[in-house]
């Protein structure tokens, strides 16, 4: 199962992102096997977010992205490819 670590931007505020991102919890372990380990804001960047999940595959994650983009720019993420960065690692 790989292990997921994001680096992203934020648009409305880091209370606003993670009352979304914790809404979505459930959903995300139950409907696609995505469990959260860490979920935080960066000390130097209020704009900035970092999370590291298990997935159980990048197909798995790419497929929950797409099927909740509405969701996740709802919640604020940054819609620019170039506001995140993620690294894949073994778990």
């Amino acid at each position: 199962m790989p292990t997921v670590i994001i680096k992203g931007k934020i648009t409305k505020g880091y209370d606003h992102w993670l009352a979304a991102f914790d809404a979505l919890e459930e959903h995300r372990d139950k409907d696609y096997g995505i469990r959260t380990l860490y979920r935080g804001q960066d000390l130097q960047d209020d704009d900035t977010i970092h999370v590291v999940m298990f997935t159980p595959s990048m197909e798995v994650l790419q497929s929950h992205m797409e099927d909740n983009a509405e969701l996740i720019a709802e919640a604020g993420g940054d819609p620019d490819p170039d506001a995140s960065t993620m690294s894949i690692s073994s778990d």
